[in-house]
């Protein structure tokens, strides 16, 4: 279940202090360049360094970059969500909450969780996650194709560990890719359910590289420190 204690309310998506609180994290969006098929590798471990950079520096190491595609998916995103909402019959969602794992070093903003119940002593809530993607044109279609997360994990792997990634930080037992475009006449929506049971080993592995990654951060940062 995830913890109330984890869910950062007074920090709102895109503001300084969102940006701020992400500095140094493992987060859900990039947490693919973790999961090569033969382990963290180059590409792993250049995302890590970035992490200790921005630690060290407390600034961020890539600026956010805004194109017509990431303009589109920001813009349609709420419209999303409603849809989603009513494809699922949910009255209420939570959306756009940052997340931080207890040990501070990994955090996820879903677009939404969905409470499902609260715990007997108040403390946390079992939820799901909910992930919009608003793509255009072909990008649209072959998404709008997938039925099923390994049809997301062949078509984009950044978008099937971003769900499962947030699944994790949420300690849930699903999670859901929401696919929208508002412009065509059919098909504009393609919900896809993630669960936890039929994705066991990928839980176990992602936990394995989450450790691998911890330790690579760390003893690069604490060397860096030590020769201050």
């Amino acid at each position: 279940m995830l913890l109330k204690t984890a869910i950062c309310n007074n920090v709102l998506m895109h503001s300084d202090a969102w940006f701020g609180a992400r500095l140094g994290k493992i987060t859900s969006s990039e947490f693919h360049l973790l999961m090569g098929p033969k382990g963290i590798g180059e590409t792993g471990r250049n995302y890590l360094y970035r992490k200790v950079y921005e630690e060290l520096s407390g600034l961020p190491s890539r600026k956010e970059i805004s194109t017509e595609a990431t303009e589109h998916g920001l813009m349609y995103e709420p419209e999303n969500l409603r849809e989603f909402g009513k494809h699922m019959g949910i009255e209420f969602l939570v959306q756009q909450k940052l997340i931080l794992s207890p040990n501070g070093r990994v955090g996820s903003t879903p677009d939404a969780i969905w409470p499902i119940r609260e715990s007997s002593d108040k403390t946390a809530w079992d939820v799901c996650t909910v992930e919009a993607k608003c793509p255009a044109s072909e990008h649209f279609i072959n998404l709008w194709n997938c039925t099923t997360p390994e049809h997301i994990k062949e078509e984009n792997k950044s978008y099937y560990y971003q769900v499962l990634h947030q699944m994790k930080v949420c300690d849930c037992l699903k999670g859901y890719l929401s696919i929208y475009n508002p412009f065509v006449r059919a098909g504009k929506l393609r919900v896809i359910e993630f669960r936890k049971i039929d994705l066991v080993k990928e839980f176990t592995l992602m936990e394995h590289r989450t450790q691998e990654a911890i330790l690579i951060f760390t003893t690069q940062r604490d060397k860096m420190l030590s020769a201050a």
